[in-house]
């Protein structure tokens, strides 16, 4: 069946954690030895095995919601459920307990939440180890509800107390008990599920990649959805910056948000591990503006959170300038994890995303770390440290320990900031209640816009791969994002690690005006090679704001590589169109799929030479991408322009087989061979180039993706077998390059254990 349209939308997934604020204080008889006696109300049956053969199917897509629970309707209140005992001072309490059977967790709404003056609501597990409270008149919303995190275990007790003087004025009803059947990482043993869930890839925001952005990191909060899911989310600042607790998520994240439970500081105190402080959080918000146009929703939290949260209101940019961006950030909570942060070091752009019109930020692949479900809502920071989006959706995630190389994109702030006929629909009568006409506000924590602040846009035009070792210009963009024109600029830059290099420029950028600058050249050495560059002076002296004062760069230079180039000229519907280059089974290079209205797509590899490989293109909807749905076609080519792969015409897939001779310039050793033992290798391999080959001058190793893992230290003259140890060498194929005094050799080696 053939085609239709749709649009991604990030996932609502699964998260919920400790308890909202409270007011402190103990139920009754709280330390006695002798447990209250209590009756319990039994949830009907979950069907576990059901739900989780739907979570394998729905946990793949992003635009539903990852549950980590059961939602179940109840009708319970305190005049026809539990039990009311009599205090000798006349105050009364009313105890029921709740018990959903096999339950990881418990959680619930008390849709009508009424209390007199004193009255204190507490809720802990039948153990008496966990306690959610007191919770008093002050928590309810104005709706007169509250959200209660969760409880550990399959009991869960509620304990109300009332003072006599007010006896029969306070009144609750629970209409929603979740029964979680997905684990809550750092609050049990098992690990599957919301928590501690996400892929291996992510970086913690409090690994040293995080270091410079303390203060977006503090802005972001995860949030409980729906009372079964989660989103991401941050505050954001005002242009009076007057602390009003204004929180900005996604439009398909809402729902009931005077139920939400926003939890701040959900991070690892370290750069490992996936659990962090559940303790800080805020329940119940309204809200004031919201549009599908971007897809974002703006909430007035219910109460600002404490100043012992240490939070930040994010700065923004409503200036929808897509020069100006010149690379990215996104902080957020995926898979209900702890806090993590993924870079774009490209610059994102606008980009139209099915029924939407030009509302996105397109991030093309994150260059470290991934979103997954629950990341959604998150912000996406320029390189100043303003928000410019909320996630909506994408394909990006984790691959193993690295990504996927897939895309995401946001909903744009500029398009949300004056969206629609009406404040319920855009952010500006909010966030400028004074209507000034601002556009860029700095955070509350951080010194207001400056006079002199250049931000460095990544390096440019230098793959991560490199086929060969010839030198490379290190070009970058300036962008200007002070009040001030910038008249001279001095950078700091550094070339493998050696000595620390001055550039100086001068002339004119205006404000929000970018140029262009080439600093230098580099000479790749063959392996790894690097390039950092840091802004020393702006018009002579210091740039305060120092977020995109630094770009920097690792690639890889080969020195015995081959070159293909693919070119796919995309049918109507990009969005089913994948391909993959394979050597045996390991992948090596990947992509798709692609979005209505991208370029045609022309990318170039790196292959070693001498071995041979498949290139096999997809189709999701098994009819190709000719020719009745488009006149797509691919090629892919070697660096003579020889045809290696072509067609468009097929099914569901469609593969080539192809091998590469060697490079242009060299020469195979004349009737020599390469002989490797014992092959599959285990903790050393023997090399040996035999009589007729020569003597080996030089030895390079690489693995699948042509990253150089070994190489001899210096010219190794005078011997025809040479032994290499492969105990720190990971289980795979590797290939191996050899520089005799007679030629070139290579063989592919195996490592196993």
């Amino acid at each position: 069946m053939k085609k239709f349209a749709t649009c991604l939308a990030l996932s609502v997934l699964t998260f919920q954690i400790s308890a909202q604020i409270d007011h402190g204080g103990q139920p009754h008889n709280w330390n006695s030895k002798i447990a209250p006696q209590v009756s319990f109300r039994a949830m009907p049956a979950v069907d576990v095995a059901a739900y989780q053969r739907e979570d394998a199917v729905n946990d793949l897509q992003k635009e539903i919601p990852y549950r980590f629970g059961v939602n179940i309707p109840t009708d319970l209140d305190i005049n026809n459920n539990g039990d009311w005992s009599v205090l000798e001072n006349g105050d009364r309490i009313w105890r029921m307990g709740i018990h959903a059977a096999g339950a990881i967790s418990i959680n619930f709404v008390f849709d009508q939440y009424i209390l007199p003056e004193g009255g204190k609501v507490f809720v802990y597990d039948a153990d008496r180890k966990q306690l959610k409270g007191s919770f008093t008149n002050e928590n309810a919303d104005h709706n007169n509800s509250l959200g209660v995190g969760f409880v550990m275990g399959e009991n869960v007790v509620i304990e109300y107390h009332e003072p006599a003087a007010f006896a029969g004025q306070g009144y609750l009803h629970i209409n929603n008990v979740t029964h979680g059947y997905r684990s809550v990482q750092g609050l049990t043993e098992e690990k599957s599920g919301p928590f501690g869930n996400s892929g291996p890839c992510n970086i913690n925001v409090n690994c040293p990649q995080g270091d410079p952005y303390g203060d977006q990191i503090r802005s972001v909060a995860i949030i409980v959805v729906n009372n079964n899911g989660s989103c991401t989310g941050s505050l954001v600042n005002t242009v009076l910056q007057d602390g009003t607790p204004y929180f900005l998520t996604a439009n398909h994240c809402l729902g009931n948000v005077g139920n939400w439970i926003f939890y701040f500081n959900h991070e690892a105190p370290e750069c490992v591990g996936n659990t962090g402080p559940t303790s800080q959080s805020v329940s119940g918000a309204t809200l004031v503006a919201s549009s599908q146009e971007s897809d974002f929703g703006l909430l007035l939290l219910n109460n600002p959170p404490p100043a012992s949260f240490n939070v930040c209101y994010n700065g923004w940019d409503a200036t929808d300038n897509e020069a100006s961006v010149l690379s990215a950030y996104g902080i957020h909570h995926p898979g209900g994890n702890v806090k993590k942060i993924c870079f774009e070091e490209d610059a994102p752009y606008h980009q139209s995303i099915g029924s939407f019109v030009n509302q996105t930020w397109y991030i093309d692949q994150w260059e470290l770390g991934v979103t997954e479900g629950g990341s959604s809502g998150s912000p996406l920071f320029n390189q100043s440290g303003r928000v410019i989006g909320m996630l909506s959706g994408g394909a990006a995630a984790c691959a193993g320990t690295v990504n996927n190389g897939q895309y995401d994109f946001y909903g744009r702030f500029g398009v949300a900031w004056d969206f629609g006929n009406s404040a319920s629909s855009r952010l500006r009568d909010w966030l400028d209640p004074a209507n000034t006409g601002t556009l860029v506000v700095s955070n509350s924590c951080s010194a207001s816009l400056i006079d002199n602040d250049i931000s460095l846009g990544p390096i440019q035009n230098i793959s991560t791969i490199q086929c060969n070792t010839d030198p490379l210009p290190v070009t970058l963009n300036v962008f200007n994002v002070g009040l001030l024109p910038v008249t001279s600029i001095l950078l700091d830059y550094s070339i493998n690690e050696g000595d620390v290099q001055t550039y100086t420029w001068e002339g004119t950028i205006a404000p929000q005006q970018a140029i262009t600058l080439e600093i230098g050249t580099i000479m790749p050495e063959p392996g790894e090679n690097s390039i950092a560059v840091y802004v020393n002076t702006v018009n002579g002296g210091t740039d305060l704001n120092t977020q995109g004062n630094a770009a920097s760069l690792a690639f890889i230079a080969l020195e015995n590589a081959a070159e293909v180039g693919l070119f796919i000229d995309l049918d109507n519907y990009p969005n089913e169109t994948t391909w993959q280059i394979t050597a045996d089974t390991d992948i090596l290079y990947s992509g798709g799929s692609y979005t209505s209205g991208d370029d045609p797509v022309n990318q170039s590899f790196c292959l070693e030479p001498n071995a041979c490989y498949e290139f096999t293109i997809f189709d999701s909807a098994n009819d190709g991408i000719c020719c009745g749905f488009g006149q797509g076609s691919y090629q892919l080519t070697d660096a003579t322009g020889e045809m290696l792969a072509e067609g468009g015409d097929f099914g569901t897939s469609e593969s080539t087989s192809f091998c590469l001779s060697g490079i242009s310039g060299t020469s195979e050793a004349l009737g020599g061979h390469l002989q490797l033992y014992p092959n599959p290798a285990g903790d050393f391999v023997m090399l040996d180039t035999g009589e007729v080959s020569g003597n080996f001058q030089r030895i390079q190793i690489y693995d699948a993706i042509g990253k150089i893992v070994w190489q001899s230290r210096s010219d190794i003259k005078g011997t025809e077998i040479f032994q290499i140890s492969t105990v720190d060498f990971a289980p795979g194929i590797y290939i191996v390059s050899v520089q005799t005094d007679r030629g070139n050799l290579s063989g592919k080696l195996f490592i196993a254990r």
